[in-house]
């Protein structure tokens, strides 16, 4: 986002009336306060900086007017620096260990949702967010403000709400209006059957079409969430033994073994032969780009978007944090438009079942992602200190000003989600955000789902099948049996017996 003054942050911050509510915080919270000082202990979203940088401007705004409203009670923010969610839950349960961890734990819905945190480190905060939001007027069950689409993302297969969220990031197709005026393209493709229609348009004006950057695994990856998320929807209730709402490595390695995540299933190998289509289309030396790296990467892989924004191909594959950084290249913010993902319908194939897949890629998982810790993995979270860390997060999270501090943040791209939140009037930003409830998301091999040598020897298969040196006759059999040597490494490495499913 365009960074703003301190000025212009306070007029802003006026605007969508930040300032608190004449409502009493609830009388657990106030007891508790009361009676003695209390600490919030909260990590920061990552890579953020400490909660006095830019990117953390909005919610340290809000910090400050809370702890004024709340004499008695302070918010610690604690920086963020780990590489990824692995590592960052790997830190807090050595701190949970010795009962030191943070009040407010960083979290990701993949994790908490798949069961693979350990059981008791964060509290179940169902109950309450089946109360009231103190800070929203007539809100009668703060749950109702997160719109159904999210819902899924926090909830795990026992029920329990371990996690809450705070905005999203989602994917989608961004393109040159240019080429396609030059190409004859009127409007944006809906289905896949009209997205290969127009590559083949691009082609044929001597424009070079699209790139699939599979020199990382976003693409690669998002493509498979995609797609098998699509053909196998019909399918998912044989293998979800789970019950998230993204496939966990159980579900995977039953789909696996029971048949359907195989390449004898016709439905599943039909997605592999549709990615197949974009070979005639991609750009010469893809592998070389990934849709995720670093814009100032000056090694393999670069930044695929540099190719839209240079003039290169006519359509990129990439996020939502992709807009702040197109509108910053001066001149190209009105040269380029975004659609989501072409919903695959009988047009393609034959086992197409319509399923419209928005917000399959991408999801809830942007700034603002976090657990509640429990009295055992934090020595200092007494039921009286629970309330007030609860009552912190209501103030966080009511429309206003979840949409404040989110579009606040520097990080660019993340979509507030709370019901009424305002969302930045970036071109094409709402139109990836889904509508309904998003379908199961089958995720198996190119996300670390199975394992991680099975993601490196997946992506591997990828790029030499659309680089044209590996037949889709030769890659069906190398993916074959890397999907079954990956299930037995994930059953071996979990100790799970997979013929009790």
């Amino acid at each position: 986002m365009q960074r703003t003054t301190k000025r212009a942050r306070l007029a802003l911050l006026a605007s969508v009336g930040v300032c608190l509510p004449a409502i009493a915080i609830g009388t657990s919270a106030a007891t508790a306060a009361a009676s003695s000082p209390i600490v919030i202990r909260a990590v920061l979203p990552p890579n953020t900086g400490p909660i006095t940088a830019s990117d953390n401007a909005g919610l340290y705004q809000l910090t400050k007017e809370y702890e004024r409203a709340h004499p008695g009670v302070s918010v610690q923010w604690l920086p963020n620096n780990t590489a990824s969610i692995t590592q960052a839950n790997a830190t807090v349960e050595s701190q949970a260990a010795g009962g030191a961890a943070p009040d407010l734990v960083w979290e990701q819905y993949g994790p908490v949702t798949s069961g693979s945190i350990p059981a008791g480190l964060l509290q179940n905060i169902k109950p309450y967010l089946e109360k009231p939001n103190p800070y929203v007027p007539g809100n009668k069950r703060w749950l109702s403000l997160f719109p159904s689409s999210v819902i899924p993302y926090m909830t795990s297969p026992n029920g329990d709400i371990d996690i809450i969220l705070g905005s999203a990031v989602e994917t989608g197709m961004f393109y040159n209006k240019a080429d396609f005026a030059k190409a004859g393209i009127k409007s944006a493709p809906v289905t896949w059957a009209q997205f290969m229609t127009d590559l083949s348009k691009l082609k044929s004006a001597g424009i070079q079409p699209f790139v699939f950057a599979d020199g990382g695994l976003c693409n690669p990856s998002w493509f498979e969430r995609l797609a098998t998320s699509s053909l196998l929807a019909n399918e998912v209730a044989k293998f979800d033994v789970n019950h998230a709402q993204v496939t966990t490595g159980l579900d995977d390695a039953v789909g696996i073994k029971e048949g359907i995540i195989s390449m004898k299933n016709p439905r599943y190998a039909e997605v592999w032969k549709i990615l197949g289509q974009l070979r005639q289309y991609n750009y010469s030396g893809a592998a070389t780009y990934d849709a995720c790296t670093s814009q100032t990467s000056t090694t393999p892989p670069l930044d695929s978007q540099a190719l839209l924004s240079d003039g290169k191909v006519a359509i990129v594959w990439g996020g939502s944090w992709y807009i702040p950084n197109l509108n910053s290249i001066k001149g190209f913010a009105d040269k380029y438009g975004v659609f989501p993902e072409p919903t695959i319908t009988s047009a393609t194939t034959k086992y197409a079942l319509n399923t419209v897949t928005r917000g399959v890629i991408g999801g809830p998982n942007g700034n603002g992602q976090w657990g509640v810790t429990s009295e055992k993995a934090d020595h200092t979270m007494t039921p009286a200190k629970t309330a007030v860390v609860m009552n912190f997060l209501a103030w966080l999270f009511t429309p206003a000003h979840n949409g404040y501090w989110i579009n606040q943040s520097q990080k660019g791209g993340e979509i507030p989600i709370l019901k009424g939140a305002p969302v930045l009037n970036l071109p094409g930003l709402k139109s990836l955000l889904p509508t309904g409830k998003v379908p199961t998301v089958v995720d198996v091999v190119l996300d670390d789902v199975l394992t991680t040598a099975a993601t490196t020897s997946g992506l591997r298969l990828v790029q030499e099948y659309m680089d044209g040196s590996l037949s889709y006759s030769g890659f069906a059999s190398q993916w074959q049996s890397l999907l079954t040597s990956a299930a037995a490494a994930w059953a071996s490495a979990n100790h799970v017996n997979l013929s009790k499913y």
